[in-house]
């Protein structure tokens, strides 16, 4: 029995390797002090400062570039979907005109889901200047996906996107800035 609760008691301590000669610590007290020091690290000044910049954030433009890049796409595609229920619906002596129709706009879309694609890999890799926006480039990722369903990215684009938000935040906050992976553009 004795064993079992030491066993329960040092799923719950930090290893004596972190503190030798000192008490036992429980994780969450561990965590929690984590937590704190990190939040003193991020000092209210020293996040003010950085947030607040008189160069413009270079990743509301890419934020902007995408967002017209996928509206424009948006109008194409609604615009095939009305090319298309008024093929299915027209007589046959106007079937040629709406065929042709609809196949430049189908031929357009290639051109425009690149266009989408290349400002979505240029948001992504785009280092945020500030904290703000970095949180802006997130915000808008998830509401991308919450407003109309649509996964920006896949893997490699989410990674790349952690990591260029990454960079911006050890910016801000003084550590040590990852170097693999972003092209900082």
């Amino acid at each position: 029995m004795e064993s079992t609760m030491s066993q329960a008691d040092s799923a719950y301590t930090t290893s004596r390797l972190f503190f030798p000669a000192g008490p036992a610590v429980r994780r969450r007290q561990f965590v929690t002090g984590g937590a704190a020091i990190l939040a003193g690290v991020v000092a209210p000044s020293r996040a003010d400062c950085v947030g607040v910049s008189t160069v413009p954030d270079p990743v509301l433009d890419a934020i902007e570039g995408h967002r017209r890049a996928f509206e424009e796409l948006g109008r194409l595609l609604a615009e095939q979907d009305a090319a298309e229920r008024e093929l299915r619906r027209a007589p046959c002596s106007r079937r040629a005109e709406l065929e042709a129709k609809l196949s430049n706009l189908c031929e357009a879309e290639g051109a425009l889901g690149r266009a989408e694609m290349k400002a979505s890999r240029q948001l992504a890799g785009t280092v945020p200047g500030s904290l703000k926006g970095a949180a802006a480039a997130l915000k808008y990722v998830r509401e991308c996906y919450e407003a109309r369903q649509y996964p920006l990215y896949e893997e490699d684009g989410y990674r790349l996107l952690l990591l260029s938000t990454e960079h911006a935040i050890c910016a801000a906050v003084g550590l040590a800035t990852p170097n693999r992976g972003v092209d900082p553009r």
